[in-house]
C-alpha cells in the first residue's frame, strides 16, 4: 500500500504534537521538511510506501481551504503556520485523525518524528 500524505495532514498533526507537548501554536516550514522526512523514514522502516505531497498548487489550496483553521506567515527566511487561538487541538484531531490510517498515525506521533519539530 502507497500512503500519500498531503500538507495539511502535516501541518495539523505537527501542530497537534507541538502545542499539547510545548504549548507552541506556530511551526515553520523548515521544520515541516524534517517532520515530514522522519514520517517517510518511520513508514519505510516498516516497508510501507509512503510520498509527502506539498507542491505549489497543493500548498496555495491548503492555505485557502484551512485560512479560518491557521495563519500563514512569510518572512524573508521561512514561512510559519500558526494555530488560531480559537481552534483547540481536539478541533484537529476530529478533523485531521479521524480517518487516519494507524500506520500514518503512530508514524505521525513517533518520537522520532516529533523531535524534529520540539527542537
Amino acid at each position: 500500500m502507497n500512503y500519500f500524505i498531503g500538507v495539511e495532514d502535516l501541518v495539523a498533526n505537527a501542530l497537534i504534537e507541538l502545542v499539547e507537548k510545548t504549548g507552541n501554536r506556530t511551526v515553520s516550514f523548515s521544520q515541516l521538511n524534517k517532520y515530514g522526512d522522519a514520517i517517510i523514514a518511520k513508514l519505510r522502516a516498516r516497508n510501507l510506501d509512503a510520498t509527502l505531497i506539498y507542491t505549489r498548487d497543493e500548498t496555495e489550496q491548503f492555505f485557502h481551504d484551512c485560512s479560518d483553521i491557521f495563519t500563514i506567515n512569510e518572512s524573508e527566511s521561512d514561512i510559519e503556520i500558526t494555530l488560531n487561538d480559537n481552534i483547540s487541538t481536539a478541533y484537529l484531531r476530529k478533523k485531521f485523525r479521524i480517518n487516519l490510517a494507524v500506520h500514518l498515525l503512530s508514524a505521525f506521533v513517533s518520537p522520532e518524528a516529533v523531535e524534529t519539530i520540539i527542537r
